[in-house]
């Protein structure tokens, strides 16, 4: 995936895997980490998954829930 989406997609995550989520916007692996918020004081944010789904994502950066989609993109203008 090129960069950050804005808009919601789901991410198929097996039971066991450790995703590094990107907070900072700028990573080509969007929405995973590549390095890039290096210098910027962000940390990636790691999460384990106990269990295989799918997880919702999304790059517009107003989700409270982040690296969560909660919606929050539908009420930007």
């Amino acid at each position: 995936m090129a960069g950050w989406q804005n808009h919601p997609f789901g991410i198929e995550v097996k039971a066991g895997d450790v995703k590094a989520f990107c907070m900072c916007g700028k990573s080509q692996n969007g929405p995973f980490c590549d390095g890039s918020h290096a210098g910027s004081g962000i940390t990636p944010q790691v999460v384990k998954f106990d269990t295989a789904k799918t997880v919702r994502a999304c790059g517009c950066q107003q989700s409270k829930a982040r690296p969560y989609c909660d919606g929050t993109h539908s009420t930007l203008g």
